[in-house]
């Protein structure tokens, strides 16, 4: 039986023999499929694949699906391990971390991101927007940062509405309420840090999911881009709890497919509604410019040299816009925190085919925030 995927179409003998140079001290690896095998070397400039194992080589064990999902870029090899549905025969979690992004390349043509290689088109990554600039020129900026900074979208007067109506949904919230994420705080006590499926239950804040706006920024890159507020956990609004919690507000750096679903959900769009202003005493957000579309070393930080890293600070009423598999952060605040953000995200029209009402990939991911930071990393 086959099991190494087709290599994807119009691959780039550059890009794919730097990933070899940087691979191959890791070794060969091998994936062991219920009773098949296939092995990757790193040769050279070259990446040869052949079927069998290699016996001096990392020694991956998965069943088929669990193969076909990775290949297929819908399932990430963190995802399979956190499931215990891939273990290690030989070598470990650095050899597999090392190989995923050149895996990523050959199977689904994603590219492995490199900071020297990407092209911002000589544009500022500090710039910010208002809704008087035109859309090419708005569009133009995130598709070469994958992200984009838009002052003054909306009033006070609806920052003000919409943050009692936050409040309101806030008092009725319960943890295991499956409307709602909570965290621990430092001192013990559970605190919420976000709401989600938001417009189903508050007519104003489905008032801005569809605002015209919002729809605008939403769609720039992509018109044919949708809404999908009854799965994917909705339009949420993110409340960022000051000090360092366990849970999910504080988030390290990530893509938002981090876990899978690139197939079926990149290149979606999120359009945050800053309900607060944000800075690093309330919690903001970090990007790293240009690295969307791209597949990030599991260790980057310890990889790659010379990332740009942007802190993006906002007043209330601003929006801002990532495309979700941007490589960005939500760090704990260094203050009291407090900061609101409502998130409104456009999807491909591919999700509908494999997410019902009320699913989401986050299912996979929600509490194990200290699990993942745990991985074994020898």
């Amino acid at each position: 039986m086959v099991l190494a995927p087709p290599r994807a179409p119009g691959l780039d003998g550059t890009i794919l023999a730097a990933a070899a140079r940087r691979v191959s001290s890791s070794g060969a690896i091998t994936f062991l499929v219920d009773g098949d095998a296939v092995t990757y070397v790193a040769e050279g400039d070259a990446v040869t694949v052949a079927e069998g194992r290699d016996d001096g080589a990392t020694a991956v064990r998965l069943g088929r699906r669990a193969w076909d999902d990775l290949a297929g870029q819908l399932r990430t090899f963190v995802n399979l391990l956190l499931s215990e549905e891939l273990t290690f025969e030989r070598g470990g979690f650095r050899q597999l971390s090392d190989w995923d992004p050149v895996l990523r390349y050959l199977h689904g043509g994603v590219p492995p991101y490199d900071p020297a290689r990407s092209d911002l088109g000589g544009r500022d990554p500090r710039a910010t927007f208002t809704l008087d600039t035109d859309d090419a020129e708005l569009a133009a900026q995130l598709g070469a940062m994958g992200y984009l900074h838009v002052r003054g979208v909306f009033d006070a007067g609806e920052m003000a509405a919409a943050n009692e109506e936050v409040d309101r949904l806030a008092a009725e919230a319960r943890a295991g309420d499956d409307r709602s994420w909570w965290v621990r705080a430092e001192d013990g006590s559970t605190a919420l840090c976000r709401l989600v499926y938001t417009t189903l239950r508050s007519a104003l804040l489905a008032g801005l999911e569809g605002d015209a706006r919002v729809r605008r920024l939403g769609t720039l890159l992509d018109p044919a881009l949708r809404l999908a507020p009854d799965r994917m956990e909705g339009s949420a609004v993110l409340i960022k709890v000051p000090g360092r919690t366990s849970g999910l507000s504080n988030i390290p750096w990530h893509q938002d497919c981090g876990m899978g679903g690139h197939a079926i959900l990149c290149p979606s769009v999120s359009v945050g509604i800053q309900l607060t202003g944000s800075d690093a005493t309330r919690g903001n957000l970090l990007v790293v410019p240009g690295s969307h579309g791209h597949a990030i070393h599991y260790r980057w930080q310890d990889c790659l040299e010379d990332v740009p890293v942007l802190a993006v600070d906002t007043a209330p009423g601003d929006v801002t816009v990532h495309v979700q598999d941007l490589m960005h952060a939500s760090p704990e605040p260094t203050g009291a925190g407090g900061r609101r953000t409502m998130y409104v995200t456009y999807y491909p029209a591919a999700l509908w085919d494999h997410v019902g009402p009320g699913e989401a990939f986050n299912d996979l991911v929600r509490n194990r925030t200290e699990q993942v930071a745990r991985l074994n990393r020898p």
